[in-house]
């Protein structure tokens, strides 16, 4: 499984091409050039891991209970996997960022990607340096 860390900001052209950093990359299985990505449920950023991340997010959704009931929290499949997105890395090491991802993320000429360990993350500068604040505030 790979190991994303360090934090890296890269340009996003007109396009929504960026280029996923080399390091990342790396750590990618190499019959695997792919990253899976969906916006985040709880800030305004993109949640990235690879491939074979997001299947065990659905083995482990596949035991919870399929019923809900109205005025109830929805299906967490519905929420994590019916979002989710595989984007193939091209050979200059870049993916295509959706735009509906980046509008939800605010990010336009700038992406700043997050190592957290099994996943990452993908912010605009602007939210990244206002979420790190806020963290900071909560610690001291």
């Amino acid at each position: 499984m790979p190991l994303f860390s360090s934090t890296y900001t890269n340009k996003v052209d007109k396009k929504g091409r960026v280029s996923v950093p080399a390091p990342f990359r790396s750590t990618l299985p190499s019959d695997d050039q792919s990253i899976s990505v969906l916006p985040s449920l709880v800030s305004k950023a993109i949640e990235g891991f690879d491939y074979s991340y997001l299947t065990q997010i659905s083995e482990r959704l596949d035991n919870y209970d399929m019923m809900t009931v109205p005025g109830q929290p929805s299906n967490p499949a519905a929420k994590i996997l019916s979002r989710s997105m595989t984007l193939s890395i091209d050979s200059d090491g870049r993916i295509v960022l959706p735009q509906e991802f980046m509008k939800h993320a605010g990010i336009s000429d700038r992406a700043v990607f997050v190592g957290l360990g099994k996943t990452f993350q993908i912010w605009s500068p602007e939210e990244y340096t206002a979420a790190m604040g806020q963290d900071e505030e909560e610690l001291m």
